[in-house]
């Protein structure tokens, strides 16, 4: 959700042109003599006459706090200084903290105040400076200098980062033009383009060995696949793409714990990782089965189901079963789910049977839609 703060009537106007042209659900605030009338009276906030529109009483610095943790960005039109000084005492950690954006009153700049990576603040300025015509203000060192911003990496394709702790000092040896080792072998290949150049000081490494036999200060890591041990935890970033795809059969009344062991016990006998695990697959006979639907959502991600129809001649299936075509009339379950769910011809992983339950995995090759089968939002 998208908070809009105005303070004047001049605000006002740019807060509706701005809720016209931006995604998802939009409210503006704003005291009540401005958006409403100077005779309302209830709690704080309340609706105005005008849909999506709410009314507070009393001072901002009282009420801004109320609304602080319940959206993901806020838009401030008014002077700088006052969102400066109110802001500060509420925000404590970047990877919670809503984006902030000051517009001024007279809609000429949006500037990125908080939460210019973790929170998309600096895209959100971007957007909200083109759809009023103001000039956007970015000071983040990366993004003035066209780096790319570690904590950004492989984000519109819903790329997970493991090691966070590591992302500030990592971040530091970026700007500053350290030697930054990069292993890739999964994901969309071409994941700077959205920072501008490939940078002159990361160097493509074909082996994660090579990493820090390179003189490197830090290694970023883009990999499906389990890293090996010795890879420095103080100075590595590990970026899960969302490439893998667990098709599942299993017996009636198997239950999640079940399922998410075979899955996992599966995943780290073949090194593979369970933060790249996009979904899980199935046939839509198993579609109602409680232990299935809550692995899927144990992993926050989506659990899709075919019909016998979709999943019967797909290519690429390594141990058809009688027994199965025999019950249902298609010769498999877990391997065709997960050829079909993949878009992929060849399976990484055949058929492994488990107690109650059977796992195949594919992996994805159209990296353009990543983010279709990724992880749900907030995961």
């Amino acid at each position: 959700m998208t908070a809009i703060l105005v303070l004047t009537a001049d605000g006002l106007q740019i807060a509706r042109r701005l809720r016209s042209a931006l995604p998802g659900n939009v409210a503006i605030f704003g005291p009540t003599c401005i958006v409403g009338s100077c005779a309302a009276e209830g709690p704080s906030p309340f609706p105005m006459n005008e849909p999506g529109v709410f009314g507070w009483r009393g001072p901002l610095r009282e009420f801004l706090p109320t609304i602080w943790p319940e959206h993901d960005a806020i838009i401030a039109i008014m002077a700088l200084g006052i969102v400066v000084r109110l802001v500060g005492p509420l925000a404590t950690d970047k990877r919670r903290d809503p984006a902030v954006i000051v517009v001024d009153d007279a809609g000429r700049f949006a500037v990125s105040v908080l939460g210019g990576h973790a929170a998309g603040a600096n895209e959100l300025t971007r957007t909200i400076a083109e759809a009023i015509g103001a000039i956007p203000v970015i000071t983040t060192a990366s993004d003035v200098r066209t780096l790319p911003a570690v904590d950004r990496i492989g984000h519109a394709w819903g790329w997970r980062i493991e090691r966070p702790e590591n992302l500030n000092r990592v971040a530091g040896l970026v700007v500053r033009g350290q030697r930054i080792a990069v292993f890739q072998d999964a994901g969309v290949p071409d994941w700077w383009h959205e920072f501008g150049a490939w940078p002159a000081h990361f160097i493509p490494i074909t082996a994660i060995a090579q990493g820090f036999q390179s003189n490197a200060r830090a290694l970023l890591i883009i990999s499906d696949r389990v890293e090996p041990p010795d890879v420095p935890a103080d100075r590595t970033i590990i970026y899960r793409p969302p490439t893998l795809v667990a098709g599942v059969g299993c017996k009636r009344g198997v239950d999640q714990r079940t399922i998410t062991t075979w899955i996992e016990h599966v995943f780290a006998r073949s090194g593979l990782a369970i933060g790249s695990l996009a979904a899980l697959a199935t046939v839509s006979l198993k579609a109602d089965e409680p232990g299935l639907n809550a692995a899927a959502e144990s992993y926050k991600i989506p659990l899709i189901a075919y019909s016998l129809e979709e999943l019967d001649g797909v290519p690429g299936i390594e141990t058809p079963s009688a027994r199965v075509r025999s019950k249902i009339g298609i010769p498999a379950v877990a391997e065709p789910s997960a050829l079909k769910a993949a878009g992929a011809d060849r399976l990484l992983i055949a058929k492994q049977i488990g107690p109650g339950v059977t796992l195949a995995v594919a992996r994805r090759t159209d990296h353009q839609a990543e983010k279709e089968v990724g992880p749900k939002p907030g995961a």
